[in-house]
């Protein structure tokens, strides 16, 4: 393992890591986002938290909140960017802005078309905000990041989509109409429909990476295919992407 995502910025942890090889994503909770528009709250909290920790720790990206859009809170949605360009802006002024970016992480359910991936695009509800928010990932060159979890599209249509599919084994796959793309597997078709949905709203020029996958071990008894079985294979399959 050379990366880590962490959902704090735990000091034991960094500490243990430091003189490793290992690269960490250190994160701000969603609770802290309305005091990071604030410049002195956010040069604290880096100061704090992440200074320390440098060089001797790799800490390559700040996370700004995670799934921030799967809330239903508008005050929540309306500080993300404002945090984000705070926590960047101080990173400028500490000198930290080239080893360190600013991201957040998104749930899938940001997408309102998914299928076919080549016509991705992101939920109209929510184009005021992430339409600003890719512009400052473009500017300051920082990934946009999804938590993909195949796993929720084939519980909710097990009888449509193939088990195989969604755990990386062999199967006949699916072509999109529009590319003429083959996918053998749900994760890819997932990241193309978010890259199909970036450049619906004019970027081309932003990557994505995966912050979270995984696959439940357990699961209710509608949630179809949840086993520690398909979670192995699920996790041991990826790995061999």
């Amino acid at each position: 393992i050379s990366r880590v995502k962490l959902y704090d910025a735990d000091p034991n942890v960094l500490l243990a890591f430091s003189n490793s090889n290992v690269d960490f994503i250190v994160g701000l909770g969603n609770e802290y986002l309305q005091n990071m528009t604030d410049p002195l709250k956010a040069q604290a909290w880096i100061e704090q938290h992440v200074l320390p920790h440098l060089p001797q720790t790799k800490i390559s990206c700040i996370l700004v909140g995670n799934e921030v859009f799967y809330s239903n809170d508008t005050q929540l949605k309306s500080n993300l960017l404002p945090a984000m360009q705070m926590v960047y802006r101080t990173l400028v002024n500490l000198g930290l802005d080239k080893q360190v970016t600013v991201t957040t992480a998104h749930s899938l359910t940001i997408l309102g078309t998914s299928f076919p991936p080549s016509a991705g695009t992101f939920r109209q509800d929510l184009a005021q905000y992430i339409q600003p928010l890719l512009n400052f990932h473009a500017q300051i060159d920082s990934p946009f990041l999804i938590n993909a979890y195949p796993y929720f599209a084939y519980k909710d249509n097990p009888g449509q989509i193939p088990l195989e599919y969604v755990l990386f084994q062999p199967n006949q796959g699916m072509v999109d109409p529009i590319t003429n793309l083959h996918y053998d597997n749900m994760l890819y078709a997932q990241i193309d429909a978010v890259y199909a949905a970036m450049k619906a709203m004019g970027h081309t020029d932003i990557e994505v990476k995966i912050s979270e996958t995984g696959w439940p071990s357990k699961g209710d008894t509608d949630e179809a295919g949840a086993t520690p079985q398909n979670a192995g294979i699920y996790n041991g399959n990826l790995l061999q992407k």
